[in-house]
């Protein structure tokens, strides 16, 4: 089996060395009870397709099935797996984009909000643009945008490139609202646009105040589940080129992109990846990692191009 991704249970890290076929000494990295760059020898009872989000969810529900992992064949395909098994008997791939996984309990939520924080300096945004988010024009259910600054009361929601798209929940003394990171801000903190400032504040007139902030798990537009999404105004059907970031997570914040084991990079202070080698073909799999949970991948071809930025004021 090849390309394998997700299954999961986090519980803590535990490594366990084994040995490959060719008997060099390997290490296998476990998350709780999943683990990137490894595999199990068959015992498989047989093939569905799925997106690897999906897999661990299919093999706890599934009679018989003791541990599973995922590939990209045909598309992506759950192999579910049986026996007894443990961790000792995964062998390493020394291939990142493929994971494997024991059936063990309940799954837990990946999602960790962190701390609330309080005192956070605000200021009024006066302006009206699409950001340095570069955030694509669609639907969202969260309208209320932010320049997200960098200061130290922000702490681990200091503005990085991963964030935008995300949704914080901020009280300035006026009751709670979720607002959306469109923008950055560095050296400063929550710098509101006008309706964000006016809502949170009762319409006080521009100037300072603190709030609260605490990063949410709210996904920011009106669809389901994650969506990729060409970084609008890209050149578009290059083959040479591809700029592409994952959005609506639920939270989870993207860590990095890769296409063939070849990592894309941020150009800005945006969300995208981008690749520039090829030819790549439009069925290439881009496969997205996460600071917590399963990777998941996604066609080229299934990356929305939106030609313009949303503008927020």
């Amino acid at each position: 089996m090849n390309n394998i991704l997700p299954v999961w249970t986090l519980v803590a890290f535990i490594t366990v060395n084994i040995l490959t076929l060719d008997g060099i000494k390997c290490t296998v990295n476990w998350n709780g009870n999943w683990a990137f760059a490894c595999d199990f020898h068959g015992n498989d009872m047989y093939g569905v397709r799925s997106s690897g989000e999906h897999c661990g969810g299919k093999c706890a529900n599934t009679h018989g099935c003791t541990h599973f992992a995922w590939t990209l064949h045909n598309g992506g395909t759950c192999w579910l797996k049986s026996g007894h098994v443990s961790k000792s008997d995964a062998f390493s791939t020394g291939r990142h984009d493929m994971v494997c996984g024991v059936k063990d309990g309940p799954t837990p939520p990946v999602f960790d909000k962190g701390n609330i924080l309080h005192g956070v300096l605000a200021t009024r945004h006066g302006a009206h643009e699409a950001g340095a988010c570069a955030l694509p024009s669609s639907n969202y259910a969260v309208i209320n945008p932010v320049a997200l600054g960098s200061i130290g009361s922000l702490q681990h929601i200091k503005f990085r490139p991963d964030l935008c798209g995300h949704v914080l929940k901020v009280d300035c003394g006026n009751g709670p609202l979720d607002i959306i990171i469109t923008n950055s801000n560095y050296g400063g903190g929550l710098d509101l646009y006008g309706s964000t400032w006016g809502r949170l504040t009762n319409n006080k007139p521009p100037g300072e105040t603190h709030c609260s902030a605490q990063l949410t798990e709210r996904n920011a537009f009106n669809f389901h589940g994650p969506r990729c999404f060409y970084k609008p105004g890209t050149d578009y059907g290059n083959a040479y080129y591809h700029n592409v970031g994952l959005l609506n997570t639920g939270g989870r914040i993207v860590t990095g992109a890769t296409i063939d084991n070849r990592a894309g990079e941020h150009r800005g202070d945006n969300p995208y990846y981008a690749f520039d080698f090829g030819p790549i073909d439009k069925n290439k799999q881009v496969v997205f990692t996460f600071n917590k949970g399963p990777p998941q991948s996604v066609a080229l071809r299934d990356c929305e191009y939106k030609g313009s930025e949303q503008m927020w004021s």
